[in-house]
C-alpha cells in the first residue's frame, strides 16, 4: 500500500512510518509530499496527496499531525485499534519528543523516562534529518523504533521480572527475551 506524508521527516512523521510498517501495513511504501519554505505549516488545500496513497502526518487528514486531538502516532493506534500497552506506552515517549521538539509544557504525568527518550528521538531524529533523505531517514531509524518499542514492551513486565533479571548483559538478554516471548504468548498477535 502506498502511504503520504509530509517531506522533511521528524519524530511523529518518522515514528508512525514505524508504526504502520510494524502493525498496519508491512509493505508499506511512503511518499513525500514537498510543502513551502516560509515556515508555516501547509495550507491543507494546497497539498496534493499522490492519487491511491493514504495521507498520514499532514495537516488537514484524519491521520494528521499532531494536535488537540493527540499525535500522529495516537491516531494511527486509534485507528487501527492497536491496544498494545507497550504501544501506547511509547506513544507517551513520542508525545514527550514533540513537546521537547516544539518548546511546549510537558504533560504534567509524564515521567523522566518518557522525557529523557523524548528528548533523545528529537535529538537524534534530528542528526538523522540532516544526514539522509527522507526515504534513509526513515529506513535507518527503523532499528531505533525497534528499540524503543522493545524498552517499552520491558517496561510492562512486572516489577518481579524485572527485579530478578540477571545484571550481566551475556545472562541478562536472553532472560528479558525469554519473558517477553512469555508475555506474548497471552496476548492475541495481530
Amino acid at each position: 500500500m502506498r502511504w503520504a506524508t509530509l517531506a522533511h521527516v521528524h519524530l511523529d512523521r518518522v515514528a508512525s512510518p514505524w508504526l504502520v510498517r510494524r502493525f498496519v501495513d508491512p509493505t508499506a511504501q511512503f511518499e513525500f509530499v514537498e510543502w513551502g519554505l516560509d515556515g508555516q505549516l501547509p495550507d491543507p488545500a494546497r497539498l496534493r496527496v499522490p492519487e491511491g496513497a493514504t495521507p498520514i502526518g499532514m495537516p488537514g487528514v484524519e491521520l494528521g499531525l499532531h494536535d488537540e486531538n493527540g499525535s500522529c502516532f495516537q491516531k494511527v493506534l486509534r485507528a487501527y485499534e492497536l491496544d498494545d500497552p507497550a504501544l501506547w506506552r511509547m506513544e507517551r515517549v513520542i508525545a514527550a519528543g514533540i513537546s521537547h521538539a516544539l518548546g511546549t509544557p510537558q504533560r504534567p504525568d509524564q515521567t523522566e523516562d518518557e522525557r529523557v527518550l523524548g528528548t533523545a528521538l528529537n535529538l537524534l531524529g534530528s542528526g538523522l534529518g540532516v544526514a539522509f533523505d527522507d526515504v534513509e531517514h526513515i529506513e535507518h531509524a527503523m532499528p531505533l523504533y525497534d528499540g524503543i518499542y522493545e524498552h517499552c514492551r520491558m517496561r510492562e513486565l512486572s516489577e518481579d521480572i524485572l527485579t530478578a533479571a540477571p545484571k550481566l548483559p551475556p545472562l541478562r538478554v536472553p532472560y528479558l527475551r525469554a519473558a517477553l516471548r512469555k508475555t506474548q504468548a497471552t496476548k492475541p498477535i495481530r
